[in-house]
């Protein structure tokens, strides 16, 4: 039967704040706690565009080229795969989901300006012999997200890649842009640089004053980017702002020269006796080691009150034979608790996942890893009966 519904017609903002108009619901990451439908206005859309061909012009741009595999309902899609492109008129091939692989191919035909990774596909592209065989010359610039890379890694991707290629790295959020280091400053790697165009970051401690640089605090933030409110729940739409600033939650540093460093997700961050230890440190550590593809690290609770132990969850090369496996966890966990502090060590154990559980910008959804570790206790158990 055709459908003989007329075209809606445009949505008319004549005379309207377009700060106060909603655009979008986009979901938030859900990592370490449920999704919230994050609203944002026209204006938010608008602003998202004008700092990002500020930021880095050179990458929001007409030559720019790409295969994107995140989903559009996320911020990151919307953004960067929607908007973007039919502002500044650059070329974008979609994929359906990210498959490591076929995506760096896909990259090498249609010579890909960009690409965009996170930190374990990033380590992956070093170890995995497979991505020396492709050519990604074309590649002018590393976006990487997520989280920041180690100098080692950024050394190591430019000798696959074109050396003069730069990797950048992204800092943001669902409910607002923060901080980008721009291509002119990628000697930085491992900050996730300055603060975007028309940001304003305060850094802080527990009582809301600002912290000197060099050491560890809550990012705050002011910008157009900054969400209207969480869809239909006033409470922790107040509970996100403290005097017009917006609360990140995450513990981030900056140095003397103003670029920014993540050190860890307040919500995230495990407490043991007293100390605070941050999962994405004991990731990087884990990541270092050659047979580790992937890793992510949760705090589980203890019979002591208030403390937690941090739990390691690995995957591992396709070297590694499974009978070898738990002797292969053992090695790993002992390097690791060889490079850390005594109250960093992994005295929840390390765990072999296959894949770990991911949203489909690649972040590890840490929330989920308890559950599945405890299922996979209670089949090695059974099998011993």
């Amino acid at each position: 039967m055709c459908d003989t519904r007329k075209p809606a017609a445009p949505y008319d903002l004549t005379g309207k704040d377009n700060s106060k108009v909603p655009a979008a619901i986009c979901f938030s990451s859900g990592t370490s706690g449920k999704p919230k439908g994050v609203i944002l206005s026209h204006y938010n859309l608008i602003a998202y565009l004008l700092a990002g061909r500020a930021s880095t012009p050179f990458l929001n741009s007409s030559r720019s080229r790409e295969v994107f595999f995140p989903s559009f309902a996320h911020i990151y899609g919307l953004v960067a795969a929607v908007l973007q492109p039919a502002y500044v008129g650059s070329y974008l091939v979609v994929m359906s989901e990210f498959d490591f692989l076929p995506y760096l191919r896909r990259c090498s035909e249609i010579h890909a300006t960009v690409i965009r990774l996170v930190p374990s596909t990033a380590i992956r592209m070093t170890k995995d012999p497979a991505t020396r065989n492709l050519n990604l010359k074309s590649v002018q610039t590393v976006m990487c997200s997520s989280a920041s890379l180690a100098t080692e890694t950024v050394q190591e991707l430019q000798k696959i890649l074109n050396p003069e290629a730069k990797i950048v790295n992204g800092y943001g959020m669902t409910e607002a842009s923060i901080t980008i280091l721009r291509e002119s400053q990628s000697h930085r790697a491992g900050s996730v640089g300055r603060p975007s165009s028309g940001v304003t970051i305060r850094v802080v401690d527990d009582h809301m004053e600002d912290v000197v640089p060099g050491k560890d605090g809550q990012c705050i933030v002011k910008s157009p980017t900054v969400f209207m409110c969480y869809k239909d729940n006033p409470e922790e739409t107040a509970a996100s702002f403290h005097d017009g600033w917006l609360l990140t939650g995450d513990i981030v540093r900056v140095d003397e020269d103003g670029y920014f460093w993540i050190t860890g997700r307040k919500k995230e961050l495990i407490k043991y006796k007293g100390n605070q230890i941050a999962p994405a440190e004991l990731d990087a550590i884990l990541l270092s080691h050659p047979l580790v593809t992937d890793a992510a690290v949760v705090g589980i609770p203890t019979k002591e009150k208030d403390s937690e132990v941090p739990l390691g969850c690995v995957s591992l090369a396709s070297s590694v034979e499974a009978r070898d496996i738990e002797n292969v966890l053992e090695q790993i966990k002992k390097f690791v608790d060889a490079k850390v502090s005594p109250y960093k060590r992994l005295r929840g154990g390390l765990f072999h996942v296959e894949v770990l559980p991911k949203t489909s910008t690649g972040k590890v959804m840490r929330r989920t890893l308890p559950e599945i570790v405890a299922g996979k206790r209670k089949v090695a158990n059974a099998a011993k009966l």
